[in-house]
């Protein structure tokens, strides 16, 4: 876009309260002091939002946000997992987790050790049940159990990554409370129309339903609203992932009573037509169910409406260049990965921190909006494929799920899975955002069993392996005791 050396004097931020602002924090912590700021967000409605964030999100990491500080919110609570029943068979559990690496013995992963031992005794089937007492986060989550994350890399709970889960309004009021009054202006109301210079699509002004209009040199999107109005074609632009995650309809309720508020984590429970997501808030919870609508009986979709449950539209994917002119699109305005493991929440952050470190200075943005782009796609695709992952691995045989798992990978994706399955290595892309070790529970946990193991394996003592393998895992019983529930 054309400006050269002019600068940029004012950036306007739209969309919803949970979404806007953590961004508008993260902006007004790093944007030069002669930058105006605006934060034009939409009135609540009764849309009930839970989100699940982990405490060392860098965004909460780069805002000095702590765990004392998410537990003053009145609906904060805290877990260590996600669990996932049904996906591979009815009674299935696993309990899916942030997690530290586990030490290497000898140089050698443990997994590939408990594979030779699987492998020697030809029971490969047995590898998953040799490999738990090592999952130290996902037992804590299962016996109900939680514990921060210990500082001391010596201590087992230094593999712990616990998240909290709260409720999007009292996450917003929290983020409004880290920025100054007097470094941004604050308007309430919602997007009505936008003035586009003729022919070059640039953004001039955007009206509001307030009457006022808002007139900024770069326009930041986290919801939607805005970009719809400013005539932008995302489907050109967009990725679709509606095979691998074969779902195009979304239910939302606050406060169902389910069997699952018992739990003090996130169930996401695979059933016939559908994912049932529930997140346990301090006081309440929020059932959600993603579905395929051609899937799912009527009278069910019927009965979650009539206990009060919001519908809508589910398409999920993500656009691959959300940055175009003096328009930045963010989190839904940008991609749609939905909430199971708070994915939408996730590269939200993300896209918040990349942002945070591309912000343009003069009117032309073209190497910034570039560069956001290149990064933003290394963000989506990992979040995408550590999402899909599951998906691919269910081993349901009743639609949509088993299309789900025959549907075509991305290459990243297969090549992942191509790599373990062959010889249980893990491939790490630069720039990873989720935990290696969490990639290697889950395949391992859904029934992957590598066709061989790390040939360094083969010159290993298994009998004095065993015995520090042994204490190791009682060290982990050791931990896991003192872990109050």
């Amino acid at each position: 876009m054309n400006g050269g050396g002019q600068r940029v004097k004012r950036i306007a931020l739209f969309g919803k309260g949970y979404a806007l602002w953590p961004v508008a924090a993260l902006i007004s912590q790093n944007l030069p002091a002669d930058i105006e700021l605006i934060a034009v967000e939409e009135p609540e409605d009764a849309d009930p939002v839970a989100i699940t964030i982990r405490l060392d999100d860098p965004l909460l990491l780069q805002l000095g946000i702590s765990a004392e500080d998410l537990q003053a919110a009145s609906s904060a609570t805290f877990s260590l997992a996600t669990e996932l029943r049904d996906w591979c068979d009815t009674g299935s559990q696993f309990f899916m987790t942030g997690s530290g690496d586990l030490p290497d013995v000898e140089n050698i992963a443990i997994h590939q050790i408990m594979l030779r031992a699987a492998l020697i005794y030809d029971q490969p089937d047995r590898l998953a049940y040799l490999y738990r007492p090592f999952r130290l986060p996902a037992r804590a989550a299962e016996a109900g159990k939680f514990a921060l994350q210990s500082s001391d890399p010596r201590s087992p709970l230094s593999m712990l990554r616990p998240t909290v889960q709260m409720d999007g309004t009292d996450y917003a009021a929290l983020m409004k409370k880290i920025i100054p009054n007097k470094r941004m202006e604050r308007v309430e109301a919602r997007p009505k129309a936008a003035h586009t210079a003729s022919g070059s699509g640039i953004i001039e002004g955007i009206e509001l339903d307030n009457a006022l209009m808002v007139k900024a040199d770069l326009y930041i999107d986290v919801s939607g609203a805005l970009s719809g109005l400013a005539g932008v074609d995302s489907q050109s632009d967009w990725y679709s992932m509606a095979g691998g995650i074969p779902f195009d309809r979304r239910l939302t309720v606050e406060g169902l009573e389910t069997p699952l508020q018992r739990e003090r984590h996130a169930v996401a429970t695979a059933m016939e037509g559908g994912l049932l997501i529930n997140t346990p808030l301090r006081q309440t919870s929020v059932t959600e169910l993603l579905y395929a609508s051609n899937a799912l009986a009527d009278d069910a979709e019927q009965t979650w409406i009539d206990n009060g449950a919001k519908t809508d539209s589910f398409d999920p994917g993500y656009i691959i260049r959300p940055w175009a002119g003096n328009l930045l699109r963010l989190g839904r305005a940008s991609s749609c990965f939905g909430p199971f493991l708070s994915a939408d929440m996730t590269i939200l952050q993300h896209q918040a921190i990349l942002l945070s470190r591309h912000l343009p200075v003069h009117l032309d943005m073209t190497v910034e909006a570039r560069e956001f782009n290149r990064r933003h796609l290394v963000v989506a695709e990992q979040v995408r494929d550590f999402v899909q992952l599951p998906f691919a691995l269910n081993r349901r045989d009743d639609a949509p799920w088993a299309s789900a798992r025959h549907s075509d990978l991305p290459d990243s994706l297969a090549i992942r899975l191509e790599q373990f399955r062959s010889r249980g290595r893990f491939v790490a892309f630069d720039g990873e955002i989720f935990d290696g070790q969490s990639w290697i529970d889950l395949m391992i946990g859904f029934g992957i069993v590598p066709e061989r193991y790390d040939p360094m394996a083969q010159s290993l003592d298994m009998t004095n392996i065993a015995r520090r393998l042994k204490r190791l895992s009682t060290a982990f019983d050791h931990a896991l005791g003192a872990i109050p529930e």
